[in-house]
């Protein structure tokens, strides 16, 4: 199936967050700001990684995230598309593009960050180039349809934009690299029961704590900088 669709329950199975959690959600971005934790175990070794926003958000939404990693010693990029739209044709080839960039100045494959809808983008980019992206790591988000979100709405509005050559499909099926997926089973925004991994060889962590500052949160800032250390990588 290509374009946008199947991508939210319509069968009843799947339901949204409590509505009693949104306001958590929006407490959380004024008054949720704590301690980063500390990376001085951690050897990024100059690795890069493209950090993918969520939706209607831009790079300074992962600039803890992105913090975090440059202290523990990798090179973390944003993906410098300006606001998130979802899977516009735009952004699609914009994030190849810039995946391509990054390739070339690593020499090799970088691993990819994706959240929420960042985390869609950024497993169809794998999909897509397995050979260019070395480890991928979602954070809230869909690793397989259907989801259910209070995004929905504002999707349905945005859907006549997006690339009709994303497959939802094959969204689900086992990627060729090393994968961690986080959830949290306090998100308002997201069913979080979508949020857990799929693929055979993934790794999926729970953490705890709202969505919208996911990328503030210092289990989810620890977990990613130590996963995706070199050091841990199997052996050729």
């Amino acid at each position: 199936m290509t374009g946008f669709e199947g991508v939210f329950d319509r069968s009843g199975q799947l339901a949204r967050p409590s509505l009693f959690r949104l306001p958590h959600e929006f407490a959380s971005f004024l008054f949720y700001n704590p301690e980063a934790p500390d990376g001085a175990s951690i050897d990024g070794q100059g690795h890069r990684v493209m950090v993918l926003p969520g939706l209607m958000t831009w790079d300074a939404f992962t600039g803890n995230l992105r913090a975090h990693l440059a202290r523990c010693g990798y090179r973390p990029q944003g993906w410098g598309q300006g606001l998130n739209w979802g899977p516009t044709e735009r952004i699609r080839t914009g994030i190849r593009d810039r995946l391509d960039q990054l390739c070339d100045a690593e020499g090799g494959p970088v691993s990819v960050i994706g959240v929420s809808m960042g985390g869609i983008l950024a497993r169809d980019l794998a999909h897509d180039r397995p050979d260019h992206v070395k480890r991928l790591v979602s954070i809230v988000s869909p690793t397989h349809f259907p989801t259910a979100s209070y995004a929905e709405y504002l999707v349905g509005v945005l859907k006549p934009f997006y690339s009709t050559d994303i497959d939802t499909e094959r969204y689900g099926d086992p990627l060729a690299m090393p994968a961690l997926h986080l959830f949290t089973r306090d998100d308002g925004l997201l069913a979080w029961q979508s949020c857990q991994g799929c693929d055979p060889a993934s790794t999926t962590v729970e953490v705890e704590g709202p969505h919208v500052t996911i990328c503030r949160n210092p289990k989810v800032l620890a977990t990613v900088a130590e996963w995706l250390q070199p050091a841990n990588e199997d052996p050729a």
